[in-house]
């Protein structure tokens, strides 16, 4: 009884898989039995009122193209279940190997300091626990986007004085990999009305990526430009560049190229993912374009606001 129960609860039973009514499969089965039964009653009542075939034979193919239309959509509903499931399975795979690793190097910090050995171990310490806490973070902003919960706090903010701020947090990052950072800015660029830490955390993960996948060194180059009422702002680098068959997927949750695992870069495959529900919860736009081997250019337009 408490199952025919629950069964019936199709608001809760599509609430607990996160999507509405027409992405539900239960309630797309029901729509459609309703509709087959309707089918039947009108093909019969069509087939002993009017003699004309020509008329029941539309009214069949009418109710045919409806039940078609239904079936297409529970089909994707249930696509939609399938890539929740496999998200699932990828973040499981994905946060197993992200929190594995600075706790492994914990581990080895703090031997280290049990054995008496004279080394410092706590600036490796402190960096994987950053590391983790980070980790956290972006999981909880995961959340926050899937919820419709991310709220903005906009204020004026340069965008140049920001992004020139985040590279150079990224400087020795950069030098270690043997990548220089160049940024192209126009002059007079106003100042722009946005939440300013996450879109320096966009900045941020825009330039991490360019960085990682710079292999053999070179430069990446940050342009800043205004176009109308909007500003752009672009990253390119000489890098791996994105697979073809991997670019369609590269704003995924959770979702890493290969590219990424032949690199050996670190990252939860979720970074592109929430620079995306900031820009376009900012008003903006973002996009890249990239060819194997000859490297990416990502961008992003913010609307500006005077």
């Amino acid at each position: 009884m408490a199952k025919w129960t629950r069964s019936l609860n199709l608001k809760k039973v599509c609430w607990e898989y996160r999507v509405g009514l027409w992405q539900c499969p239960q309630f797309l089965f029901l729509i459609m039995g309703i509709i087959i039964i309707l089918a039947i009653l009108v093909t019969y009542i069509v087939a002993s009122r009017y003699q004309e075939p020509e008329f029941a034979a539309i009214t069949v193919l009418a109710l045919t193209a409806i039940l078609f239309t239904i079936g297409n959509l529970i089909v994707r509903a249930f696509e939609t279940v399938a890539l929740a499931a496999r998200s699932k399975s990828e973040f499981i795979s994905i946060m197993s190997h992200q929190l594995r690793s600075p706790l492994s190097a914990i581990k080895w910090q703090l031997d280290l300091l049990l054995t008496g050995n004279q080394q410092n171990p706590l600036e490796t310490i402190y960096a994987q626990n950053e590391r983790m806490i980070q980790s956290v973070n972006d999981l909880l902003e995961v959340n926050r986007i899937e919820d419709n919960d991310l709220i903005l706090r906009p204020a004026p903010s340069l965008i140049k004085e920001m992004t020139q701020q985040v590279a150079n947090e990224y400087k020795n990052f950069a030098a270690a990999s043997n990548v220089g950072i160049e940024i192209e800015a126009e002059e007079n660029i106003p100042k722009m009305l946005v939440d300013g830490e996450r879109i320096k955390h966009v900045i941020g993960h825009l330039i991490d990526n360019a960085v990682r996948y710079s292999v053999g060194g070179g430069n990446v180059v940050i342009n800043i430009s205004a176009k109308g009422n909007k500003l752009i702002w672009k990253i390119t680098d000489h890098g791996a560049g994105i697979p073809a068959d991997d670019q369609k997927r590269v704003f995924d949750k959770f979702f890493r190229s290969n590219q990424a695992l032949r690199y050996q870069t670190e990252g939860a495959g979720v970074g592109l993912f929430i620079a995306k529900a900031i820009i376009i919860k900012s008003g903006g736009d973002i996009g890249f374009s990239s060819l194997p081997n000859k490297g990416s250019t990502f961008w992003f337009s913010l609307p500006i606001k005077k």
